[in-house]
């Protein structure tokens, strides 16, 4: 059996978090283990509180888990803030520097409530360079300073860091994702479902893409996965309204 785990917001809905996260890992064969960030007061149509957990409750869960075994692949989704980020990564390389580690980083909810201020950007830099794959849409590309940050050559991106640049809030026929890797740019496209902002597609992109890095494909391999099964998720059901992914 191939494990892996998030570290994510329980979204009771099932939509989104650590629930979606769980069924996208299953999907693919993996088996997700969870800890949890937040208790989100949430449903498909409206947000009312995050419920963020203190970082004593995030650590007990973890320490709990890796008394049975230790994890090689660990995804991370909401989080309070940076030092929040940064004690979960802190605490993941101090069992093992290998634990290969995506972050997806969600700033807020469509029904209105914001994550993180403005002031809390330049918080993460730190952290940045200790995760393997960042999995930000526009708005958090440019919220996180990513472009600026490699520009001054704060931030290695695609070497040290590799990044997957989301596409479904640009405009066009298609919508394509871009991933900087060990210096070398990869496009991964797909239709656009005009229309259908599905609940959760952020958190089970990323899943898809760490299900199938534990399975063994590399990181590109991965995340052409994941844009497949993604197109197939959009495609199903309804469009729902929640997190921003």
């Amino acid at each position: 059996m191939t494990y892996a785990m998030t570290i994510a917001g329980f979204d009771g809905s099932g939509g989104a978090g650590i629930l979606a996260d769980i069924k996208a890992m299953k999907d693919f064969g993996v088996y997700g283990c969870s800890v949890c960030t937040a208790l989100t007061v949430q449903n498909e149509s409206s947000f009312s509180d995050p419920g963020f957990l203190p970082w004593e409750k995030v650590r007990v869960q973890l320490e709990k888990l890796w008394e049975v075994r230790a994890y090689k692949y660990v995804k991370i989704g909401l989080v309070e803030n940076a030092e929040m980020l940064q004690n979960i990564v802190e605490w993941l390389r101090a069992k093992s520097e290998d634990i290969f580690i995506i972050w997806d980083p969600i700033m807020g909810a469509t029904a209105g409530y914001r994550f993180f201020s403005d002031d809390d950007a330049d918080r993460f830099f730190p952290v940045f360079s200790a995760i393997d794959l960042i999995t930000p849409n526009q708005y958090e590309y440019a919220y996180l300073g990513l472009g600026v940050a490699d520009s001054r050559s704060e931030l290695l991106v695609g070497k040290k860091t590799s990044i997957l640049l989301k596409g479904g809030h640009a405009e066009g026929e298609n919508s394509t994702d871009t991933l900087w890797h060990e210096g070398k740019i990869f496009k991964f496209t797909s239709k656009r479902f005009v229309g259908v902002d599905k609940h959760g597609s952020g958190c089970t992109l990323s899943s898809a893409i760490l299900a199938n890095v534990a399975l063994g494909k590399s990181l590109p391999e991965s995340c052409q996965a994941a844009k497949l099964y993604i197109e197939k998720f959009l495609a199903g059901g309804e469009g729902r309204v929640g997190w921003v992914d």
